[in-house]
């Protein structure tokens, strides 16, 4: 077995969550991760796809995996796309790692024999995660995941996916969160069966970054799915009573196109805007590019990031900070590990009356945040050589299988 110091890693990356030709927007964080590494190690990702009948006159929600390449290179990474059964949106989602393993593994084997890798990183523990851990076993390499979201009340709720998971902890050399704020719950489930470490999202510090654009001085900007937990209602009704205040405020959304089973959390979106009486002042935006919300977070004057009190990392904080521009943000967990009052302003969650306060102290002291201190401090916790460097001892320690205290829960 290599280890890091003695040549180029080869890792596998799996994930459902990577984007493709049908779905561009989902899973950014992963591919992003993917290609900060890249320029330290060989990597290669999986990405299930589904599979649909050729020819068969099919809805354009179905038929926009045919158009995905069985491979295709970005960079410096390559992309591989077996078909599978299952693996559309969360029909089949207790029953997709049964469904895929054959799939993956034969891909796996097949690179793996013709250059062997070091180490396979899956991000989430399901699907990918469980089908990695067999992958691994079958390869004779070992297997880390990166986890973006809460395991509880998830695995407490969903007994087929806890059982799965719960088979293949002991097969997991490491399993990695985005933030402390996610260890602490994902280590109360592992309960000591693997060793668990935090390893941040990455920053693109080069799509996000300073630019020209002139700063539009009463536009908030809202990033991101629009879901439930995300509180987008709060936002929407501190929003409205900030305008009370100050008339001319207004808000720019700009939402990723995501699953459908989200289309009932857009159409309530929509309600309460009219509702509020806010549809002059609000302008919706679905699927813009990181180019294009990178544009828009310079203009902005804020960026404003609501939620309930568990937010695992919070990209979008990040990005906003990278590019110079302050946030109104809710206290929600993650965020906290690297929001300072020197990056913005906190207010507590589910509250739209803290929400307008804060929205108008932040008008009020706009002056005070320093733009270069704000990419300064993000990206050089964040940002591509300073998460490489620590992925890349991550890594190490799992081929090598000295992960070391300082890594552990």
């Amino acid at each position: 077995m290599s280890t890091a110091g003695a040549r180029r890693l080869r890792v596998l990356v799996l994930s459902w969550n990577y984007p493709t030709m049908a779905a561009p927007q989902r899973g950014l964080w992963v591919e992003r991760m993917c290609e900060a590494i890249s320029p330290a190690a060989d990597v290669d990702v999986i990405v299930p796809t589904p599979w649909v009948p050729p020819l068969v006159p099919l809805p354009p929600a179905l038929a926009r995996f045919r158009r995905v390449p069985l491979r295709e290179r970005r960079g410096g990474v390559m992309l591989h796309c077996p078909r599978v059964l299952g693996s559309i949106e969360y029909h089949s989602h207790a029953l997709d790692a049964r469904l895929s393993r054959g799939a993956v593994l034969a891909t796996a084997r097949a690179l793996h024999r013709q250059r062997p890798f070091d180490l396979i990183h899956a991000h989430f523990v399901y699907p990918d995660g469980v089908v990695a851990a067999g992958v691994g076993r079958a390869l004779g390499i070992p297997v880390m995941t990166s986890e973006h979201a809460f395991w509880t009340p998830w695995l407490v709720d969903q007994p087929r996916e806890r059982r799965q998971v719960e088979a293949e902890l002991t097969s997991l050399r490491l399993v990695s969160s985005v933030s402390a704020f996610l260890q602490e719950d994902v280590a109360r489930f592992v309960a000591g069966r693997t060793t668990t470490a935090v390893l941040p999202n990455v920053v693109d510090d080069v799509t996000f970054a300073p630019g020209d654009e002139p700063r539009d001085p009463d536009e908030l900007l809202y990033v991101g799915l629009v879901r439930g937990f995300k509180r987008i209602d709060v936002l929407l009704r501190g929003f409205a009573e900030a305008r009370r205040t100050r008339p001319s405020l207004r808000l720019r959304i700009l939402s990723a196109n995501a699953f459908r089973a989200y289309g009932s959390n857009r159409k309530e979106m929509f309600g309460l805007i009219d509702e509020l009486g806010l549809a002059p002042a609000v302008t919706v935006v679905n699927g813009a590019s990181p180019l294009e919300v990178a544009a828009a977070m310079r203009r902005a004057a804020f960026v404003a990031v609501s939620s309930t009190r568990r937010e695992t990392f919070c990209s979008v904080a990040a990005e906003a900070l990278a590019c110079g521009t302050p946030l109104v943000i809710t206290r929600c967990g993650g965020p906290e590990e690297f929001v300072t009052p020197e990056d913005g302003v906190m207010v507590e969650a589910d509250d739209p009356a803290a929400f307008a306060a804060g929205i108008l102290e932040g008008m009020r002291t706009r002056a005070r945040f320093d733009p270069p201190a704000l990419r300064r401090r993000i990206t050089g916790r964040f940002g591509r050589e300073a998460w490489r460097t620590r992925a890349l001892g991550l890594y190490s320690g799992v081929v090598s299988g000295q992960l070391g205290e300082a890594h552990g829960h």
